[in-house]
């Protein structure tokens, strides 16, 4: 009777740790992997989009590009057919912003991802800013900007759209957050997703 109660006793116990183990792996797996909301997969114009929790992930002439916005909710942002053709078949884009900029942080955000997305596919995203600093960055200003190398401006500005200023593409957002929304807007032109 004795080993009976001792094997029902240690079967409550193992059901107590396993139970244990699942809570606190879930508590992990929230914490590295996050939330997915919606079905996690969705189609925009022929290009299977996976939803990664933080970030949208598709499959483009086999090679993987991320982005931060699903191509519905940037397509509104106004990019001229003209910026997007001089920013494809490019081996080299140009970006900068003003060193005194109020986005600072948002706008170099941007920039990086933009960065890491293209560097995928082969063109070399380079940073910069727009006068002289004290961290020794490369000074890229609009009057860089050719045909073979673009120059993208990122600033403040009082809407949020992309224009063509002289030679010099122009990407202007009135909160930080359109930064990267903008960023994606680009990259769906370069990419060829939203055509």
């Amino acid at each position: 009777m004795r080993k009976q109660v001792e094997r029902v006793e240690r079967k409550k116990k193992l059901m107590v740790y396993f139970m244990g183990i699942v809570m606190i792996s879930s508590v992990f797996g929230v914490i590295f992997f996050g939330f997915t909301s919606g079905s996690g997969k969705l189609k925009y114009n022929d290009f299977k989009f996976l939803n990664k929790g933080s970030y949208w992930s598709a499959n483009v002439d086999g090679r993987e590009a991320r982005f931060t916005y699903f191509p519905a909710d940037v397509e509104q942002i106004k990019v001229d057919d003209i910026i997007i053709s001089r920013l494809k078949n490019t081996i080299e884009i140009d970006v900068t912003s003003d060193f005194n900029e109020t986005n600072v942080e948002e706008i170099a955000l941007a920039q990086y991802q933009m960065g890491i997305v293209l560097n995928n596919f082969d063109v070399f995203v380079r940073q910069g800013l727009s006068s002289e600093n004290e961290n020794n960055i490369p000074i890229i200003t609009c009057n860089d900007s050719t045909n073979f190398i673009p120059v993208v401006y990122f600033k403040s500005g009082n809407e949020t759209n992309v224009y063509m200023e002289d030679n010099c593409i122009v990407a202007e957002s009135s909160r930080n957050e359109d930064f990267v929304a903008i960023k994606d807007r680009l990259l769906y032109g370069i990419l060829g997703i939203i055509q």
